[in-house]
């Protein structure tokens, strides 16, 4: 049986492992303030980081939401479609002279694409050549970029539709797309991979997408599509297997769970890969089922560093690092997220010592992570920030000011870092003091 299936599994006559409760009163989780931000009409399921003073929201009531993430003022709506909004894709700002305002580009499955000023929220452009519902959107990096659903369209900045592929490869929407180095592009429909290369005439004035190979491992559909490093990238399906592809050469180099035939009347896909990050090109993060582990992918045996098999109540939706990799946030359909990392302890061992995320996060140097003789290591529950009234849909870092996150409520909340809060009323306190000329 696969690694991952037997870490994860339990043989049926088992008792299921138990949910960890979090500890009363929450020392160590500093997200104890929070800003409900109510404008949303329906779920939220897209967040998107825009800088780090402002992010953008949108879901299911076909408007996007900028706003501040110091004040949580709403800075602009972006209304305009009439179905829910699928996908957004921040532009940045580029030297050239046309180019120089960021952009925000929106996916509808009302077969439209719009491209927003991303500083004033007006519509630029209004795209329906490609006539279809989208679900995806990648920017390359010659300023482009890809629309995928129904099919695969090419468009530039300005809105101008550069080439057009119908999705002939599978029945399924391009539910998810990832750029990988000399300008190719990955699509995932169903369990169906395609490759893409950019191809630019010599005087750069004509620009297609050619498919340059299909990638056909997967027994089930694909779920979670992950840059690891330049040379390589992951992909997670709902059966629990993860591949690990060559960008250059496009070959899978292994299998980090490789599935087994198992019981065909078992549907249950406790172990579907939802979500993956990697760190450090080194360490990747799988969201799994209830639980979550992490795989040194720079071994070739399946080396797993971490665990923690069942976290939440209900299935892991996303997962990140925050607070500069201080903790590991875990959001799940039981409308709660979670705060993983080590206990904190009186050992300063890393006073004055550049850390990297991952060493702040475990406690461990790299080689005491993956040379550990006590089995695997297990994060510490930290904290837990329970105010949604539904399904947990995304969440964004902005490092010390605080996280944010979306739901199927409707609501975005920010969850304030309470020592920040705190400085900056003792700050407002001491100003306002210094202009006051009467007696205290």
């Amino acid at each position: 049986m696969a690694l991952l299936q037997k870490l994860l599994s339990a043989r049926r006559e088992e008792v299921e492992e138990p949910c960890e409760e979090i500890e009363e009163g929450q020392p160590n989780n500093p997200y104890t303030e929070i800003l409900l931000l109510q404008h949303h009409t329906d779920i939220v399921r897209i967040l998107l980081r825009l800088s780090d003073k402002r992010f953008v929201s949108a879901g299911d009531d076909s408007r996007a939401i900028i706003w501040d993430i110091q004040s949580g003022q709403r800075i602009a709506v972006l209304a305009g479609h009439t179905n829910p909004i699928t996908c957004l894709l921040h532009l940045p700002a580029m030297s050239a002279e046309q180019h120089r305002r960021p952009l925000i580009v929106s996916g509808s499955s009302d077969k439209q694409i719009r491209i927003w000023d991303a500083d004033s929220g007006c519509c630029l452009h209004i795209l329906s050549d490609h006539g279809a519902s989208v679900r995806c959107l990648q920017m390359l990096n010659s300023g482009l970029f890809c629309a995928g659903g129904e099919n695969l369209s090419l468009w530039t900045r300005n809105g101008q539709m550069l080439h057009f592929v119908q999705n002939y490869a599978s029945d399924d929407y391009i539910n998810l797309m990832i750029a990988v180095k000399k300008e190719r592009i990955v699509t995932a429909a169903g369990k169906d991979l395609v490759a893409y290369l950019l191809n630019q005439s010599g005087d750069g004035s004509a620009c297609t997408l050619v498919e340059i190979k299909q990638m056909d491992l997967h027994r089930e559909a694909i779920l979670s599509l992950c840059t690891v490093s330049t040379s390589c990238f992951a992909s997670g399906s709902v059966d629990g297997m993860i591949i690990i592809w060559a960008a250059s050469t496009l070959q899978a180099t292994r299998k980090l769970n490789a599935v087994t035939e198992g019981n065909p009347d078992d549907n249950r896909f406790s172990h579907s890969i939802q979500v993956m990050l990697c760190v450090q090109e080194r360490y990747l993060f799988a969201g799994t089922g209830y639980g979550f582990f992490a795989f040194d992918v720079t071994t070739d045996k399946q080396k797993v560093v971490l665990q923690k098999r069942r976290a939440h109540l209900s299935k892991i939706t996303c997962l990140g690092l925050a607070c500069g990799g201080e903790f590991l946030v875990t959001c799940s359909e039981d409308k709660c997220l979670r705060l993983w990392g080590r206990r904190p302890s009186a050992d300063p061992w890393h006073d004055g010592v550049p850390l990297t995320p991952m060493e702040r996060f475990t406690g461990l140097s790299s080689s005491e992570l993956i040379n550990s003789q006590s089995g695997l290591w297990e994060p510490a529950l930290l904290g837990e920030c329970c105010a949604h009234g539904g399904s947990v849909q995304g969440f964004l870092d902005f490092d010390h000011e605080g996280i944010v996150s979306c739901g199927a409520d409707g609501l975005v909340i920010i969850w304030k870092n309470w020592e920040m809060q705190k400085v900056r009323r003792n700050q407002a306190v001491q100003k306002l003091l210094s202009h006051w000329d009467g007696p205290v």
